[in-house]
């Protein structure tokens, strides 16, 4: 086992409790990804109170900084302990199958347990299905991924004379193991910075210029750009054609609530990230989301009718005479009025 040089002092065996448990309370100061790499090395310390508290803070590290993190040179043990770490958060399992380095065992469990977007970009991921044709076990085993995935990637691996391997030849996905810091490859080439860099002020030249860079993009670079890029980033993804590609904008830590009233204002937005705004609990809290949502003509329209009831009386009014929304729902408006003007 290979343990960087710089680390090395944090987790020796000749380090004392005191020491190690201070680095697993990241209280030294050090550049994220060493943060984040030691972190993972101290999970499985021998000493309980040492990995119980760098799991937690694992757990703390702020969503924006660990999705930069993934989108680095890491060592694929790593990647293993973020996923096992932070199995219900899509965006970070979304950056952790896009990791060059994450591991063939990982990626097995991505394909078998993440969350559709998640399986689908390794169904996406070529190159790792020529190498591991065993993935489309996993997905099948997925009742995330639809049959269309799958028969798109079975045609794949027949087309390029690497079938499946039969099932029972398949070993199950274990749960992920605490990691072992070993050598890795290096990472492919970063994200343009401009992309990433929020800014109070674009011109329109700069605008057109990072238009062009996105379309000169292939689909994994859209989509870390999608969860890591700025919000022209964000405005040019939120309209891709890909389906994938648009919804993980959602899940970008660094949209705000102004993009997500935008969002659901905007009548050329596709119903599945509508549908996606409606299942966020916290965004929908917010008013000027919850009246966006109802108005929009593209919402489904059980979404619009639970919500219709949580407006003010002058909006409800309003969408009772709207000529924009499903007549369903203006109808349920017309009620509401009528309900309330009886008492």
């Amino acid at each position: 086992m290979k343990i960087p040089a710089n680390l090395e002092k944090f987790v020796s065996p000749q380090t004392s409790k005191e020491t190690r448990l201070m680095a697993a309370k990241a209280a030294f100061p050090m550049e994220p990804k060493d943060m984040v790499t030691l972190l993972c090395m101290l999970l499985g310390d021998s000493d309980h109170d040492v990995s119980e508290t760098a799991k937690k803070s694992l757990e703390g590290v702020p969503a924006d900084l660990l999705l930069t993190v993934l989108d680095g040179d890491l060592n694929p043990a790593v990647t293993k302990a973020i996923a096992n770490i932070h199995q219900r958060d899509e965006a970070i399992l979304v950056m952790v199958a896009l990791n060059r380095n994450t591991d063939d065992e990982t990626m097995t469990f991505l394909a078998s347990n993440g969350p559709e977007n998640v399986a689908n970009i390794v169904a996406e991921n070529e190159t790792r299905l020529m190498r591991n044709p065993s993935l489309l076990d996993a997905l099948k085993a997925n009742p995330c991924v639809g049959k269309s995935v799958v028969d798109r990637v079975e045609a794949f691996l027949v087309s390029i004379g690497r079938p499946a391997p039969k099932p029972e030849d398949v070993p199950k996905p274990a749960e992920i193991e605490p990691p072992s810091i070993r050598e890795t490859a290096k990472e492919a080439s970063a994200i343009d910075a401009d992309l990433k860099t929020e800014k109070e002020a674009v011109t329109e030249a700069e605008k057109e210029s990072f238009y062009k860079k996105v379309q000169r993009m292939n689909v994994a670079e859209r989509i870390k750009l999608a969860l890591l890029g700025n919000k022209e980033a964000r405005d040019i993804l939120l309209k891709d054609s890909n389906k994938l590609i648009s919804s993980t904008v959602l899940k970008n830590p660094r949209i705000t609530e102004d993009e997500v009233v935008k969002v659901v204002n905007s009548r050329s937005i596709s119903d599945d990230i509508l549908r996606q705004v409606a299942n966020n609990k916290e965004w929908l809290k917010k008013y000027p989301v919850k009246l966006g949502m109802v108005n929009n003509p593209k919402t489904p329209l059980a979404v619009a009718m639970r919500l219709i009831s949580q407006l003010h009386e002058k909006d409800v009014q309003h969408i009772a005479k709207s000529k924009n929304v499903s007549s369903a729902l203006s109808a349920a408006a017309k009620k509401i009025v009528m309900q309330k003007d009886k008492h």
